[in-house]
């Protein structure tokens, strides 16, 4: 059965409305009227039908209500006639006095509804969600700390590619032989798990195989061919907009219970910030990561084999293009002849860990090709039975691309993943070099997209502290009372909710280094209290009197002018001179246009194994375009623009057209584009909007401050915008 996760919520009591009347109620995102009617209530959405004006402001009698704004009428019963779709209606109910409304989905499960002895390991479980370094590591602790509080016998991580429908498995973790593996990919176009993450819906399928006979497909299929019998699926989201799905299956029916979705939910929302900031990955690393999430299962090998050293059973044919080989010379040989002399012992040991029908290992090796050549490999291996005989089944990944983009990003003309040769960033090189090894305090400033947290990044992966925790806090993100929280932690009991004390950010990451970024939009209030931890390195939770002492390196990012900020008393003097200890001023990219071939040429690296696609190069009049752009989103931006002309290239050169129709766009011409439309101030003003979240990185509360409205208007603005 597939569960719709709902719950009754009270709304108000019986006797607040009198028969006939009618009221709104706010339920988060829910606009709900409410009215009494001759032997009960009726519950619909407060909508503005035909211009008729908020339903809840209608005179009600009977059963109809007569809209305020125009003689039109609504029946809470059979809707009306002329309106398309009707308005939405909810079950309600009288109970203990109360009216209660029946909502999918509206609020977390409490914290009351989790049985003793489960707070505690969850808040261990959030808290070493927060230092994860790799998404392989996310799924090892949610493994290990769910064992107890959500039975389960298999975890996956699926995320959505880009802009797209395409849904890719990207981490698995499973007591079974694993089918639906990492890499998987399918289209959710139209199915029922694209509108559970537009509505942001959590799922329960308690029996697969009655929604597999109702509703077929792939995906549900795997999971069943693996053993699966139950499912749970929660969406991943930030700021509303879903990047991919977290879901759990066990071997058992209905193994999942709606008291599971409090806690997984809040598991969720930590590993889908983790996912949008890529706290986990290293510089080197990063480029591996994006291999694995983006990459994996395009260019594989699969074969199957007795043993290490017995003739394969079957292999791909993309196995031996790779080595060079011939399909009839590559039956002949063995596995363990094809590893490099020097990794087999490392290759042996690895086999010997399959102990079992199921386990796998997965690790990198290199193979030999025909002219004695390396071929460096990740190799995944399973020990599979077939036909009552133990076999073992590979994966093969062909890493020369990964490692040759490594090379790459290792060159003179880089750091980490920062690319560019302009004299402007060779002094940014050479200052991250003078200034990583020392503790010395840094305060980035730039544009938005020019960069800041990749310098971030490059100056603790040199410093002394590269082996420790490097923790970022966006200080734009989060509200006053939220950010002391977030920074210092909280003991049991300081708040509704403090059940469990939990350590801040500042000391998870002592003895390594905080990035905080977006300092410029901190209180007043905030300022003293960060100025405090920055002088004296001590702090106190909230909730606590005991002053704790920590060994952090600070590193901010602003895309605001300090200095101005201070002159117009708006951000503290003294801590503006303790951040400014070392300022690095990352350029916008139409300050270094001699970056772009090169950028280019990156990208171009990036694309091709992503989109299968063998572009060369860009034209010179594509080129003449690009760099004559100012890119106000910067680096990103180009990024998404080569992108834009990946899709719709079909050979091997990228051409003019192929190019987004921004860069043929006369500059910052809103006025007149809007001149042309028939409701000018609403084109102005969505034009406007559309432009100031591009520049901000589509940040809505620093959007919000630009435009001098607050966060709730601009949301409201976006939400009605055609």
């Amino acid at each position: 059965m597939e569960q719709q996760m709902e719950r009754w919520v009270s709304l108000a009591r019986e006797s607040s409305l009198a028969q006939g009347q009618s009221k709104m109620f706010t339920l988060e995102d829910l606009q709900l009227a409410v009215f009494r009617v001759e032997g009960g209530f009726r519950v619909t959405d407060n909508s503005c039908p035909h211009q008729g004006g908020p339903l809840s402001q209608g005179e009600v009698v009977g059963e109809v209500v007569k809209c305020p704004w125009h003689d039109w009428q609504y029946n809470l019963k059979t809707g009306c006639p002329v309106m398309t779709p009707p308005l939405k209606t909810y079950p309600v109910r009288v109970r203990e006095g109360m009216i209660e409304v029946r909502v999918e989905d509206v609020s977390p499960s409490r914290e009351e509804d989790m049985e003793d002895g489960e707070k505690a390991p969850l808040d261990a479980l959030l808290e070493a969600l927060q230092v994860a370094k790799t998404l392989k590591q996310v799924t090892e602790v949610l493994a290990e700390g769910l064992r107890t509080l959500v039975p389960h016998d298999r975890i996956g991580i699926a995320l959505l590619e880009g802009e797209t429908d395409k849904l890719i498995q990207v981490q698995t973790h499973s007591t079974r032989h694993i089918l639906l593996g990492d890499g998987f990919s399918a289209s959710i176009q139209g199915s029922s798990l694209k509108r559970l993450l537009e509505k942001g819906a959590v799922r329960i399928l308690d029996d697969l195989k009655s929604i597999q006979a109702r509703r077929p497909s792939l995906w549900t299929r795997l999971l069943i061919d693996e053993g699966m019998r139950s499912n749970l699926t929660l969406p991943l989201s930030v700021q509303g907009s879903p990047i991919g799905v977290l879901f759990f299956s066990s071997t058992k029916k209905s193994a999942f219970k709606e008291r599971h979705v409090g806690m997984l939910k809040q598991i969720a929302g930590e590993i889908a910030i983790s996912i949008e900031k890529g706290h986990w990955v290293s510089d080197l690393a990063q480029s591996n990561e994006r291999y694995r999430l983006l990459f994996e299962m395009l260019h594989e090998g699969v074969f199957v084999c007795r043993s290490p050293d017995v003739a394969f059973d079957t292999f791909h044919p993309n196995l031996a293009g790779w080595l060079q080989s011939d399909v009839a010379t590559l039956k002949a040989r063995t596995l363990l002849s094809l590893i490099a002399p020097k990794a087999q012992q490392a290759f042996l040991e690895e086999v010997g860990q399959l102990e079992s029908v199921g386990a796998s290992r997965i690790f990198e090796t290199t193979l030999l090709r025909r002219d004695h050549s390396p071929l460096p490999i990740e190799l995944r291996l399973t020990l599979i039975e077939q036909q009552g005989q133990q076999s073992l089944m590979g994966f093969v990944r062909n890493l020369s691309e990964v490692k040759a983009l490594n090379e790459q990003l290792s060159q003179k003309h880089s750091l980490g993943t920062i690319v560019g040769k302009s004299a402007a960033m060779l002094a940014l090189y050479d200052l991250v070099k003078k200034v990583a090894p020392l503790p010395t305090t840094v305060l980035i400033t730039g544009e938005s997209g020019t960069g800041k947290e990749l310098f971030a990044r490059a100056i603790h992966a040199q410093s002394a502290r590269h082996d420790k925790p490097m923790i970022s806090v966006n200080c734009g993100a989060l509200s006053e009372s939220l950010l002391e929280t977030e920074w210092f932690g909280h003991e049991k009991g300081a708040f509704t909710g403090a059940v469990n004390e939990r350590r801040g950010r500042f000391e998870l990451a002592d003895g390594g280094t905080i990035f905080l970024d977006e300092i410029g939009e901190l209180s007043p209030a905030t300022q003293v209290k960060l100025l405090r931890v920055r002088q004296e390195g001590e702090f106190e939770r909230v909730g606590s009197s005991l002053t704790r002492r920590i060994d952090v390196r600070v590193i901010a990012a602003t895309h605001r002018d300090l200095q101005r900020e201070v002159a117009q008393g708006r951000f503290r003097e003294d801590l503006y001179y303790r951040l400014n200890v070392v300022q690095l001023r990352v350029p916008p990219l139409r300050a270094r246009k001699d970056d772009i071939p090169l950028l280019l040429k990156t990208f171009i690296s990036k694309l091709n194994p992503r989109t299968r696609k063998t572009i060369q190069r860009i034209s010179e009049e594509a080129l003449r375009l690009l760099l004559a752009f100012d890119y106000p989103g910067n680096v990103r931006q180009l990024e998404n623009m080569l992108e834009h002309a990946f899709v719709l290239c079909q050979g091997a050169v990228i051409e003019a057209e192929h190019l987004p129709p921004e860069l043929f766009a006369p500059k910052d011409d809103l006025v007149t584009e809007a001149l042309h439309t028939e409701n000018t101030l609403a084109t102005l003003e969505r034009k406007l909007i559309e432009k100031v979240l591009m520049l901000t990185d589509n940040n809505q509360q620093l959007a919000a401050q630009r435009l001098g409205i607050s966060r709730t208007t601009l949301w409201r603005k976006l939400k009605t915008r055609p």
